[in-house]
């Protein structure tokens, strides 16, 4: 597509220099050059003026590729002023193009050629005009291209955009999320801890309140007491008989105090344990009923973002559509709008700056080719 571009811009100018030089000398005249840029509206005279005389600086003659080169410097400058906001012209809708400078050039010499006096060449004036309403053609076409790559690219560009603004979001939740699952677990972390050294503290507790003597029943201090009186009273085999059941009573109510105390202890522990998973299964609930609230705003957030991408996207296709609808009689607007300019700034100004009209100085002598464009008589000569 560039390439075919520049085949067609190379014509174009190509096309545009052959009318200039009307009588095939391959070459133009300082003047014809500097008229040339002046028609374009993109430059003032004393740039066309400026800019041709460095074209034919050390005896240059201005042949096609001298004559593009020019056009092409007096673009380019007009699309960077445009650019930096710094253009003395009013700003159109459309950057300055090759071809919006052949088209100035052409209406030029339409009107020119075309003229009531001696020097009318109506054969001259026709061939401009064909070949104006040609590139009019191909330039409307061009800039139709142009909005159509240029909304393509728009489009593009906000999907790109809101493709990157998505990752962000998403990588700034899941962030979110990451510290929350962190805290979450040192949270659980650090109840874990406490609840352990709260168990620790209780059995160290329990084994403080563990008994040193234990409390034997009515029955066990009888049978001691009456071994006691049977030994006094030298019955020893009544006090053997006595003793070994007393003896026999005695193991199984120890057994049955630290059974009982055993007991205690493990029920005191398994309450407390009860006691802090209840805790536990609270905490959890409240950590989960938190993660499942950010994952709810993620979801929240990430609908309400695709919600305005969806909105942004539609409000561009609407512009684009509506742009669409006006494209063709925008872009003839825009192309008539520096001829405009133009007129309006000759009027505004007298006409004082409009060139002198000049051949283009292939049949005088070698003497005169350098003739610059303050010794040629205005009115006076002919392009």
């Amino acid at each position: 597509m560039v390439a075919s571009d520049a085949m067609m811009e190379t014509e174009e100018v190509e096309m545009v220099f052959n009318l200039i030089d009307a009588k095939h000398y391959g070459h133009i005249s300082e003047a014809a050059l500097a008229q040339a840029l002046l028609s374009t509206s993109l430059v003032d005279e004393g740039q066309a003026r400026t800019k041709a005389a460095d074209a034919v600086r050390d005896g240059r003659q201005v042949d096609v590729k001298v004559f593009r080169a020019a056009l092409e410097e007096a673009v380019e400058e007009a699309q960077r002023a445009l650019l930096e906001g710094t253009s003395s012209s009013k700003r159109t809708a459309a950057a300055p193009s090759m071809g919006s400078a052949c088209l100035g050039v052409l209406e030029d010499l339409r009107k020119f050629y075309g003229s009531t006096n001696r020097s009318a060449n109506f054969k001259m004036a026709d061939a401009a005009k064909k070949m104006h309403d040609q590139l009019s053609m191909r330039e409307e076409l061009r800039r139709m291209r142009d909005i159509s790559l240029r909304q393509e690219s728009e489009h593009q560009g906000v999907q790109e955009a809101q493709m990157m603004q998505a990752m962000e979001f998403n990588s700034a939740w899941s962030q979110n999320m990451t510290e929350f699952e962190r805290q979450a677990r040192e949270i659980l972390e650090g109840a874990i801890r406490r609840h352990q050294e709260e168990f620790v503290a209780f059995q160290a507790k329990l084994r403080e309140q563990e008994p040193h003597a234990y409390k034997f029943s009515k029955e066990l201090i009888d049978l001691r007491t009456n071994v006691d009186r049977l030994a006094k009273q030298k019955k020893y085999d009544e006090a053997l008989r006595i003793k070994t059941k007393a003896d026999q009573l005695e193991k199984w109510e120890r057994m049955k105090l630290d059974n009982e105390f055993k007991t205690m202890v493990a029920n005191k522990e398994l309450q407390l344990r009860q006691q802090q998973q209840t805790q536990m299964d609270a905490l959890r609930r409240r950590i989960q009923r938190g993660r499942e609230e950010h994952k709810e705003h993620w979801l929240m957030g990430a609908q309400r973002l695709m919600q305005s991408h969806r909105n942004m996207l539609s409000d561009l296709k609407s512009k684009q559509s509506l742009e669409n609808q006006r494209a063709d009689v925008a872009v003839k607007l825009d192309m008539t709008a520096g001829k405009a300019e133009v007129v309006r700034r000759k009027i505004s100004n007298h006409f004082a700056d409009t060139l002198p009209r000049v051949d283009c100085g292939q049949g005088r002598s070698s003497s005169h080719k350098k003739l610059t464009l303050m010794q040629i008589p205005s009115g006076a000569a002919t392009r």
